[in-house]
């Protein structure tokens, strides 16, 4: 009998706790979009107000759950109370508050593009990108911009996903680049 109970136990929760990896609370690296949304409806309140202190509050919205084929694999922040965008100086604020909130939690830089934090002139692939300790999430902090009429208005964007899957993403498009530079003769 203690066999078949040792047996249950190892299949239902070793499973369970060694291939889930949070990405953000109640969201896990993997659920079908249906498990995300119905997360995020039964803890609304943990998403829409992420309070990192001094008044800078993210939040997330269901259609801000980045899927990877028919997994979650990202989840996209940006900041509350800003869907008709922000000032260029309050971008740059939002988003040198966040890497130091990560870095006090001791996430460590993997990439830090120049300009990365001012809308006008970020232009790269990848904006800062940090990763926590365990090497398990990868947060991505970047600004973006819209015309609205004449006007620019610019965001905040903070993105935090599963290391190994954003890994996987990123070797793929070195591996591009260096096939391209060997393509080219040059």
């Amino acid at each position: 009998m203690k066999h078949y109970l040792l047996l249950i136990f190892v299949t239902i929760f070793i499973p369970s706790s060694v291939f889930s990896q949070t990405i953000y609370k109640g969201f896990e690296y993997g659920m079908s979009k249906g498990e995300a949304k119905r997360e995020f409806k039964k803890n609304k309140d943990d998403y829409t107000a992420v309070d990192l202190g001094n008044g800078f509050v993210w939040r997330t919205y269901p259609q801000n759950l980045l899927m990877s084929g028919d997994s979650l694999a990202v989840v996209w922040f940006t900041p509350k109370g800003t869907a008709l965008g922000m000032s260029h100086d309050n971008v740059v604020s939002y988003l040198e508050f966040t890497r130091a909130f990560f870095e006090l939690k001791d996430y460590q830089l993997f990439f830090e593009p120049e300009y990365w934090q001012y809308p006008v002139n970020f232009n790269a692939k990848y904006g800062l990108l940090l990763s926590n300790p365990d090497k398990t999430i990868m947060v991505q902090l970047y600004p973006s911009s819209a015309k609205v009429g004449h006007n620019t208005t610019y965001f905040a964007n903070l993105k935090v996903m599963n290391y190994d899957w954003f890994m996987s993403i990123y070797k793929e498009n070195l591996n591009v680049l260096d096939e391209k530079s060997a393509e080219s003769g040059f």
